[in-house]
């Protein structure tokens, strides 16, 4: 059909001779509008850049949001996931190095983007700075954000669209708390329609396929019963890892990028997710635009 909406209402009449009752399944998919190709991109742990370590430096955090800037028309870059440890020290200097580069995807290409706090931007035992630089007053207002859970922007979400679909992308906080991943639950199960993503710093190790962390398993096992998850993206683990779980026929794949202690502190290197509605894939790759 054409022309319906997003979330159709579907039926079929069936009997049966000797009036036992039946279950009627249904197979089929939303076609994606125009098949666009776009792009989703993920910022691995920026921590080495913030606090200038093991030869990390702010110009190549710079580069990797400058590029996005330079390229989000070229690449139809449609959305930016940061996967937490914005900075290492939870200092205010690696805070105002960060907020200089993430407000190039602000001022004049407003880039939709979101944040999942990670331990080190949890030091102290508080999220004060992150909240004082990419806070609820940062994104409300902003077309693309959800909303947060709670007072504080720990745990967040945002919307996009791409391709004639619609997708949300939850960004929970390292470690976080059961009632955040049942706000996270709830937000899925109040929109069913839309395809979602869930970053979380930490999810998973290196390898393929990779091993849940304890907190990522605890992340999975809550949320696994929405079909609309589909991808689950994390840091904190310097590599890269990836594993593909089903349950109940939904088929949900998690990604681990994180280059903090290679060469340069990770010498600006991120994740291009390539989106190919019509082949129904994903196409990952590293890129360093400082390089």
């Amino acid at each position: 059909s054409t022309g319906v909406t997003t979330s159709p209402s579907l039926s079929v009449m069936v009997t049966d001779p000797e009036g036992r009752p039946l279950t009627v399944n249904y197979y089929g998919r939303k076609t994606t509008g125009s098949g666009e190709t776009f792009s989703v991109i993920g910022l691995p742990d920026t921590q080495s850049y913030t606090a200038s370590e093991l030869g990390g430096l702010p110009a190549m955090f710079n580069a990797q949001t400058q590029w996005i800037r330079d390229n989000h028309v070229s690449e139809n870059i449609v959305f930016v996931s940061h996967f937490g440890d914005v900075t290492d020290n939870n200092q205010e200097y690696e805070w105002v190095i960060a907020d200089n580069a993430m407000s190039a995807l602000d001022v004049g290409a407003d880039i939709p983007y979101g944040i999942s706090p990670g331990n080190h931007d949890q030091d102290g035992g508080t999220t004060v700075p992150y909240n004082t630089y990419f806070g609820i007053s940062r994104f409300e207002g902003r077309s693309y954000y959800g909303g947060s859970y709670g007072s504080d922007n720990d745990n967040n979400y945002e919307l996009f669209s791409a391709a004639g679909m619609d997708f949300m992308i939850i960004h929970l906080e390292y470690d976080p708390a059961i009632g955040a991943i049942q706000w996270a639950d709830g937000i899925l199960k109040d929109n069913p329609s839309k395809r979602a993503i869930v970053t979380s710093h930490s999810l998973i190790g290196t390898g393929n396929p990779a091993s849940f962390s304890s907190i990522g398993q605890v992340i999975y096992d809550e949320l696994k019963d929405n079909p609309n998850l589909f991808l689950m993206l994390c840091g904190h683990v310097n590599g890269a890892g990836r594993r593909t779980d089903i349950y109940n026929g939904s088929v949900v794949h998690t990604l681990l990028a994180d280059y903090q202690s290679d060469d340069g502190g990770g010498n600006g290197f991120l994740r291009i997710m390539e989106f190919l509605p019509e082949s129904a894939l994903i196409n990952v790759s590293t890129f360093s635009p400082y390089l």
